[in-house]
Formats: C-alpha cells, structure tokens, sequence
C-alpha cells in the first residue's frame, strides 16, 4: 500500500509542478496577502485543488490537511500533508526556488510513510518510502559526512510574524551564525529538508512550523540516513511546530546551540 501511495503522491507532485510553471513569472498570476509577510497567489490554490481532487478521488476514505484550508474529515488509516506552492514568496517575487511537498502520514503506525517534493524549476523529484531510502530522481541520496558543525553549511527560515523578537529566530540565528561555515535561507523548508538529505546542507532548524512544511522532507531526511527531532532533541512530531534535521553527525551540536 505504501508504495502505491508514493507512486501516487510522486505522479501528482509532477503534474502540479506544471501548474506552478505555466503561473511563475506570469503576468496573470494574481498575488493577495494574508498578511503584510504572507503572501497568497491564484496558482497555490489552482496547486491545490488539483491536489485535494486527485487524492480525494483515488482514496476517498483518507484525510487531507492542506496549506490554503481544502481539509477533509475521514475516518481511514492515512492522512495527506500538501503545501502546494512551500515558497510562495520566493514564487511570488520571480524567485526560481518553490516546490510542491506532499507527505502521507499512517494513523497506525504515528508516522510519515510516503514523501514527495517536486522543485520544478530544476526537475528536481525527492522521494522516499519509510524502510525504504530516499532518491532523487530515481537515484539513492545520502546525507553529508561532516562532524564538526564548524565547518558546515546549515539552513534555516523564519516565521511570518517577525515583529516578536524572542520568536523570530533572530536569537536562534544570532547563536548559529559564529560556530558554523556559513547559513542559507533558502526560502522553503520542504526544499530545505531535501538539501540535507542530498548532503547540501548538513543541517537544518527552523520553528514555527505546519505539517505540510515537514511532513515529506522530514521522511526523505530520515531515509537518508539522517536524524530528525525536536530542538530539545526529542522524538520528531509533524503537528509540533518545529524541527532539526541533520547528517545526524552533528545532531548533538545543534541540540545544544538550540538549548543555550
């Protein structure tokens, strides 16, 4: 079953990566704001109910949480996370780093099993199947080697309410910044979770975080044989809002800069 549903998930993250195209830089494409930060296009809802639609056809008795509010109720083992544009501001802005991000979480077993995040700008198709490895395009990925986070490449984001600096990440930032090599903020944590798990950053934290923002990446980290928890090192739950990804080699050393 969970391999028919990252065949699935994989077949419909392809086929909305074409609608993020056919809006990206497009002069039709029509921008609101839920906020003076958050930005909302045409082409995340066009994503969207694409994605609502397929799924709910193909298994009508599975749950969806999704980004722009297309939730459904129902009663069976596996439930959907889809952000449908993770990037909007980048996507908005003419920024060629946006993806659609699409996990499926069993009520069973209490976790992701199936994970697909489609960056179609560069084609770019992350995969994984729990037990079963991460891939990107059809071929195996693993996590960096590094031990000492001083000379590693670490990500992050920051949350839309930026006006409360003790919840920011400014602090967390500020911690981070002199003990590593560099930081990126790359502007999607689905993309973000990806490059760990290919070994382009060898980590990642971020906070304030939904769902459908680390529900697939967070699987295709594990499946590359990285770590995944909490900032307090704890085990890793997609409906707490925040998360560290790792080599899994300098997990502890995050943990603690995260801790001070």
């Amino acid at each position: 079953m969970e391999e028919a549903l990252l065949n699935f998930a994989r077949q419909i993250a392809a086929e909305a990566g074409k609608i993020l195209l056919s809006g990206f830089r497009s002069k039709d494409t029509v921008i609101s704001y839920k906020s003076r930060t958050d930005l909302l296009t045409n082409i995340d809802t066009s994503s969207e109910e694409f994605l609502v639609s397929r799924i709910s056809d193909a298994f009508p008795d599975h749950a969806i949480v999704a980004e722009e509010g297309s939730n459904k109720e129902a009663s069976g083992e596996f439930i959907w996370y889809i952000d449908p544009l993770d990037g909007t501001n980048n996507f908005a802005h003419g920024i060629p780093q946006f993806c659609v991000s699409i996990g499926v979480l069993s009520r069973a077993a209490g976790k992701v099993v199936a994970g697909a995040v489609y960056n179609p700008c560069l084609d770019e198709m992350f995969t994984a199947r729990r037990g079963h490895g991460a891939f990107l395009n059809g071929k195996r990925i693993r996590v960096s080697i590094l031990d000492d986070i001083g000379v590693c490449l670490i990500a992050t984001g920051f949350p839309y309410k930026k006006d409360d600096m003790k919840t920011n990440n400014s602090r967390e930032f500020s911690l981070f910044l002199p003990r590593i090599q560099g930081i990126r903020r790359m502007g999607s944590a689905a993309v973000d979770l990806c490059y760990v798990a290919c070994g382009r950053f060898d980590g990642y934290w971020e906070g304030w975080l939904n769902p459908w923002d680390m529900a697939a990446g967070s699987l295709i980290v594990q499946e590359a044989g990285g770590t995944v928890t909490r900032y307090n090192g704890a085990a890793f739950d997609p409906t707490r809002p925040e998360i560290v990804a790792s080599n899994g080699l300098i997990h502890a050393q995050m943990t603690e800069i995260l801790s001070l």
